[in-house]
């Protein structure tokens, strides 16, 4: 028969096996970055598309 304070050595001991590997687990899921972040180069892109087309809108409106 087992007594309470083995359950919960058990427990414990289970807990820090199942931590250790959600750690692990993590660690090799995480990838590394490299290249070109996307993001940012649309956004300036986006921005010279805004003011060539606003460069052409004015000049078409003054001439």
């Amino acid at each position: 028969m087992w007594n309470q304070y083995e359950i919960e050595k058990r427990f414990e001991q289970h807990i820090r096996e199942i931590e250790k590997r959600s750690r692990r687990a993590h660690w090799y899921e995480k990838k590394e970055r490299r290249g070109f972040h996307f993001l940012p180069i649309a956004g300036m892109l986006s921005a010279l598309a805004l003011v060539v087309i606003g460069y052409f809108l004015v000049s078409n409106a003054l001439s």
